[in-house]
């Protein structure tokens, strides 16, 4: 993936007129919004809370460029917006004093969370931009040709590294540790579940149980007599594997890959600050990767298949 697939024709602002990157920004939002990515005020709000770094990052590359960073869901991946100012417009952060003076921005725009393209994008384009002869070419474009003419830097390539909330699995079902075997084992049958999360009253991991201790419960009871016999009061904790491995939403995906097929487990519980958020499966995982393929890898990969 390289810079000249994210840059977005479009989304480029020359001359930008700005005095402050409040103003750049929205300027280059205006732009987005005009595609119809954003609804109408938003533009302007987003533009104030990315500039103030409170709604993503402002990151100084050298004295005369800036790169930001934010969120914008209804995009497929990653683009770039860019614009730059004949005159130096001033960069400031939340809470402190003026950071500066800058004439370049570049507004990277990604659909998720930030993680991603903070570490394998934002490193790479910065390194790129820092190269003197490279900043002069940028400042000095007049037109989008210009930009697009600035070989090093169209031809700058990012890996992309995924990581495990790009295949991360909504939580569907949940149970408690007080909630009857019966009714979990019925769970898992009716809604065709490998597995149920045991969580506490803040949705944090207690256990797991799986069709495996489903299948144990009805064993141990007396398959179809188990309520006949008396059971109804087991209930999760009785046969929940209290020992969880769980993952963390930044966590590189080929990590929890790795985890899952040395520890031979189907999914993972994936938690932010202790609190369950979803799961990765193995399923997840290699739909993940198999949509991370270059178009190009893909077409050629399908040809062979064809008669």
């Amino acid at each position: 993936m390289k810079l000249s697939q994210l840059l977005v024709d479009a989304w480029v602002a020359l001359p930008l007129e700005a005095t402050d990157l409040g103003e750049a920004l929205r300027e280059l939002l205006r732009r987005v919004y005009r595609q119809g990515l954003l609804e109408e005020g938003r533009a302007d709000r987003l533009a104030r809370d990315l500039s103030f770094g409170s709604a993503g990052e402002v990151i100084r590359v050298n004295e005369s460029v800036v790169v930001v960073l934010g969120s914008l869901e209804v995009l497929e991946g990653p683009s770039v917006a860019v614009g730059v100012s004949p005159r130096p417009f001033v960069v400031t952060a939340e809470g402190t004093p003026d950071q500066g003076r800058a004439r370049a921005v570049v507004l990277i725009l990604v659909p998720g969370k930030l993680t991603g393209a903070r570490q394998d994008i934002v490193p790479v384009l910065s390194r790129a931009l820092r190269d003197p002869e490279r900043t002069q070419r940028l400042l000095r474009a007049k037109t989008l040709e210009d930009i697009r003419g600035i070989r090093e830097l169209m031809e700058t390539e990012f890996q992309t590294r995924l990581v495990v909330e790009d295949a991360l699995v909504g939580v569907q079902y949940r149970v408690y540790p007080t909630t009857p075997m019966v009714e979990v084992v019925d769970l898992i049958v009716r809604r065709g579940v490998h597995a149920v999360p045991v969580v506490g009253e803040r949705y944090e991991v207690l256990g797991i149980l799986t069709s495996g201790d489903a299948l144990e419960f009805f064993l141990r009871r007396g398959g179809r007599d188990a309520d006949r016999a008396g059971v109804s009061t087991l209930a999760a904790r009785d046969f929940m594997t209290r020992t969880v491995l769980c993952v963390s939403e930044e966590q590189s995906l080929s990590e929890a890959a790795n985890m899952m097929v040395n520890k031979d487990v189907e999914q993972l519980p994936v938690v932010r600050e202790g609190e369950l958020v979803g799961f990765v499966t193995r399923d997840s995982i290699l739909r993940a990767l198999h949509h991370a393929r270059t178009p190009e890898n893909t077409e050629r990969d399908e040809s062979e298949f064809r008669a």
